[in-house]
């Protein structure tokens, strides 16, 4: 944990690099339309229970998605593995019922089994080293038809197949220093669905966020940068039940 301590906390708290824009004619398009864009904090709003008991969002930040929901649950937790960004969202929380702290999830959950009713997981699984450990453990610490909503940047976008087809990488999070050194995983829409399928959940909604989202759900796969999930716990049946 220390290794990757250190280079969230470099980059997201004390230096705030500014990544090299790889993608300078969209850019420009982003600039023209951003007043038609719905945040992906607001997409996966959308796709929260009207209210519940308690929300675990992974990967934090300085909790501003907290922040953005905390009056639907009676609990909030945020855990990142940023001590800068946890300590920012901790000296602004000032509230009994929010909870932040520093975790690497990729060490697992340090909560007990079906604590939550909702888990988030925005612009998180692409920087892990284990999503499927992780998934796991987000079932574990979840009430059985508990919800996971889950966000992740979409390399089958049309946009990115281009760049394959001409010998590109595509860079789906910060270009830094001649790579896209924060993402050490990518996902599609298939393959997303395959992980959370495969590790107790069934899919319930997809969605996506950026501009025109709503007219760009019907394919997602191809005419979206991001690729949001709302999935449920399966409910487990007892060996009683089976039989």
């Amino acid at each position: 944990m220390p290794a990757k301590k250190k280079v969230y906390d470099d980059v997201y708290g004390y230096r705030r690099i500014s990544y090299e824009s790889q993608h300078r004619f969209l850019h420009f398009l982003y600039n023209k339309l951003k007043m038609f864009e719905v945040s992906r904090y607001k997409a996966v709003q959308e796709l929260l229970p009207s209210q519940g008991i308690r929300l675990l969002d992974i990967g934090c930040g300085d909790g501003d998605f907290i922040f953005m929901v905390q009056n639907r649950f009676k609990e909030c937790y945020g855990i990142d593995v940023s001590s800068m960004r946890i300590n920012k969202a901790q000296r602004v929380s000032g509230c009994d019922t929010l909870h932040f702290e520093v975790c690497d999830v990729d060490e697992g959950l340090p909560f007990p089994d079906q604590f939550f009713d909702v888990v988030t997981a925005i612009a998180v699984l692409e920087h892990l080293f284990n999503p499927p450990m992780v998934v796991k453990e987000i079932n574990r610490v979840l009430k059985p038809l508990g919800v996971f909503v889950v966000q992740v940047p979409n390399i089958a976008w049309m946009p990115y197949r281009v760049e394959l087809l001409f010998g590109r990488l595509p860079v789906t999070g910060g270009f830094y220093m001649g790579a896209d050194w924060e993402h050490l995983h990518w996902f599609t829409k298939e393959s997303l669905s395959r992980l959370l399928q495969d590790n107790g959940f069934y899919i319930e909604k997809y969605s996506c966020s950026g501009i025109f989202a709503k007219n760009r759900i019907w394919w997602i796969s191809m005419l979206s940068g991001d690729i949001i999930v709302k999935s449920v716990k399966r409910k487990q049946i007892s060996a009683k039940q089976k039989c």
